[in-house]
């Protein structure tokens, strides 16, 4: 039931299979926030954390795994180090309705207002460090990403890259190395180098079904 949760708005109509939208190629699912990391229960069978304690150490990163046992921890995954990662995991966090927007015709490049790593489509290293950063709440979403070819930035250089494309030229992505590693950032200039994601929502059909306080007592047996 809650592998083929769908949000409002992923329906035009009803919930018939002709009425439902058309997703992009590269988003695999919606997820219910309660299935996230930070709503498992270590006393519960079937419902226990991961063996590992989310301090980048963990060897079983999919973007499932992630998702549902390490979505909220402060490093679920090792820092950045371009001759070792190829594909990296980035955060988003998003409105519910920007996110069904984004399920179904994928991500694209923010080129207005204040952009601290130039143009593009901006990730955290994780959900936590996404709340320092992002505009709107209601839907988080994991993605892993192609880094491709890498500038690496610090504090002192972020004004070689602010508010401009210029590093698309030559770069896929800037890295931001953050002074507190975990708040690194990172920016791509393509939303093709974004392979996949998984969009976690918390909006309002989670409560009308009750499913924000419960994992099974639900008010019908599928939504």
């Amino acid at each position: 039931m809650w592998w083929y949760y769908r949000p409002d708005g992923a329906y035009e109509k009803c919930r018939c299979c002709c009425c439902q939208q058309e997703f992009h190629p590269s988003h695999k699912r919606f997820l219910p926030f309660p299935l996230a990391g930070q709503n498992r229960n270590p006393n519960e069978v079937g419902n226990r954390l991961c063996l590992y304690d989310g301090g980048g150490n963990c060897p079983m990163l999919s973007l499932e795994h992630i998702v549902i046992f390490h979505a909220y921890d402060s490093m679920p995954q090792a820092r950045y180090e371009q001759e070792i990662q190829h594909t990296y995991f980035g955060f988003h966090r998003t409105s519910p309705a920007s996110a069904v927007g984004i399920a179904q015709e994928g991500f694209r490049i923010s080129t207005t207002g204040r952009q601290m790593l130039g143009y593009g489509v901006y990730f955290a290293r994780s959900f936590k460090g996404t709340e320092r950063k992002a505009r709107y709440s209601g839907a988080l979403i994991c993605a892993e990403i192609q880094m491709g070819n890498v500038l690496p930035v610090t504090y002192d250089t972020l004004d070689s890259v602010s508010n401009s494309n210029s590093w698309h030229q030559n770069f896929d992505t800037v890295y931001y190395y953050h002074q507190e590693e975990d708040r690194d950032e990172f920016c791509v200039k393509d939303p093709e180098q974004i392979l996949k994601w998984i969009i976690i929502m918390d909006d309002d059909r989670l409560r009308r079904y009750g499913l924000h306080t419960a994992f099974e007592n639900t008010f019908c047996g599928c939504i």
